[in-house]
């Protein structure tokens, strides 16, 4: 039986990455039982931050564009008094973890202006 992976899947398996993430490295992390605007909790040195995942498969001017709202019929934006980082996973699988308050409200950026946010790949850690 062999398996492959799809990107058509990443939105399905954002949070899944994420939590695996910050589980390698060594946070703990839990699920809110009642849906919120945050997808994880974790637990830091620093406190327990609030984060919410996005995922990304769209280029725009060579980089990866990601909307940081919610979809539906209208677009609602993400305020520091609902979450406190952004998790994102771009469709080369790259992580950035982005403060909320880095962001200003904006309701899409390009990842190529948050490169200092950009975290280190697991595959880099196994090798």
């Amino acid at each position: 039986m062999g398996f492959t992976p799809d990107l058509g899947h990443l939105s399905r398996a954002g949070s899944l990455l994420a939590a695996s993430w910050f589980a390698l490295c060594g946070q703990d992390v839990s699920w809110p039982l009642e849906p919120s605007r945050y997808d994880l909790l974790v637990c830091t040195e620093a406190g327990i931050r609030r984060v919410q995942v996005k995922t990304t498969t769209v280029r725009a001017g060579g980089s990866w564009k990601v909307y940081l709202s919610t979809s539906g019929r209208e677009r609602r934006g993400y305020d520091p008094d609902e979450i406190d980082d952004f998790f994102v996973i771009d469709g080369s699988l790259a992580f950035y973890l982005i403060p909320v308050a880095s962001v200003g409200g904006l309701h899409a950026i390009h990842l190529g202006a948050y490169q200092q946010y950009r975290q280190v790949q697991v595959a880099a850690l196994v090798t």
